[in-house]
């Protein structure tokens, strides 16, 4: 009797320091009230630790710890290249410009050891000839990158010149062309110019001039040597003859470029000069005149107006009889 009773009191005592013992570990681990540990535990409020969650979901803020002059390289390294490659058994080399061909660069002779591939700007040396050059000029491209550069195409003693700004920036010839050259020296400087505007003048306008490019002749000055020379008086007529018969045999057409000339046989090309101006006009012997004193043809309403000639109804000029 007395046994049992004494266990049972242990068993009571040991139950109940148990209980006791297990609720307060667990009020211990449980107990949020220490707001200084809480706020170890979960503050965000450091700005560091915002850089680094931001850095590491966004690569994009990576971008601001880089200098303006490492973020230009970056871009100008990927936007110009040199491809170096064969043109007609001899070494050349291109400039491309965001993968669009600008200019090449071409040897003046023949090549058994032709170099092909992608080079860097560092690759070629200063007696690699055209790759050398080529090379130059993107590494100038790559300096002008993101400059707002005008570029413009200009004629310079006889030589088609792409200038950037002020400065000359290369010069087109038989050894440096458009890759898709024709046959058209002016059509083609435009078209390397444009390619730079484009490509590294923020989308600017083309232009269509070649500035300083002289005139280019007259047709009449193509179509043949100049047989005979003479100057006098011409005159124009039209108006009252207009859809009749000329002396040739056809009708005349006081806007066609035609003349009438008392002795040159029908069909002569001939070129008249207005000698107060300088202007000029090929014109079509097609009937016969003038008749009055001192005058040497008579020119259509027509190639009258060309040479500004119309108004003044009679002024000198130059007439010359191609072949």
């Amino acid at each position: 009797m007395n046994k049992q009773f004494i266990w049972h009191v242990a068993a009571t005592v040991l139950l109940t320091t148990a209980t006791q013992f297990f609720e307060q570990a667990h009020a211990e681990v449980l107990d949020i009230s220490d707001t200084s540990s809480h706020a170890e535990v979960l503050d965000i409020s450091d700005t560091s630790s915002q850089e680094a969650i931001e850095v590491s979901t966004n690569n994009q803020s990576l971008e601001p710890s880089l200098t303006d002059t490492s973020q230009a390289l970056l871009r100008s390294t990927a936007t110009v290249r040199v491809n170096a490659h064969q043109h007609e058994n001899r070494q050349a080399a291109t400039v491309y410009i965001k993968n669009i061909p600008v200019l090449t660069y071409i040897d003046s002779g023949e090549s058994t050891d032709v170099v092909s591939g992608w080079l860097q700007t560092t690759d070629a040396k200063a007696d690699d000839g055209v790759l050398a050059d080529a090379a130059t000029l993107s590494a100038q491209l790559e300096q002008l990158y993101g400059q707002n550069i005008t570029f413009t195409a200009h004629w310079q003693e006889g030589n088609y010149v792409v200038m950037a700004g002020d400065s000359p920036l290369v010069t087109l010839g038989d050894t440096v062309q458009l890759p898709d050259a024709t046959d058209n020296e002016a059509e083609d400087v435009l078209q390397v110019t444009n390619r730079l505007r484009r490509l590294l003048g923020n989308e600017a306008e083309p232009v269509s001039e070649v500035i300083g490019r002289p005139a280019p002749p007259p047709p009449a000055q193509q179509i043949a040597a100049v047989r005979s020379s003479y100057n006098g008086m011409a005159s124009w007529y039209g108006p009252g003859f207009h859809g009749r018969t000329s002396a040739s045999g056809e009708s005349f057409n006081q806007h066609a470029m035609t003349a009438a000339h008392r002795t040159l046989p029908f069909g002569t090309q001939v070129r008249v000069t207005n000698l107060n101006n300088g202007q000029q006009v090929v014109v079509r012997i097609n009937d016969r005149g003038p008749y009055s004193h001192g005058r040497i043809i008579d020119l259509s309403a027509g190639a009258a107006r060309a040479i500004g000639l119309q108004s003044a109804g009679v002024g000198p000029v130059q007439v010359e009889v191609l072949q």
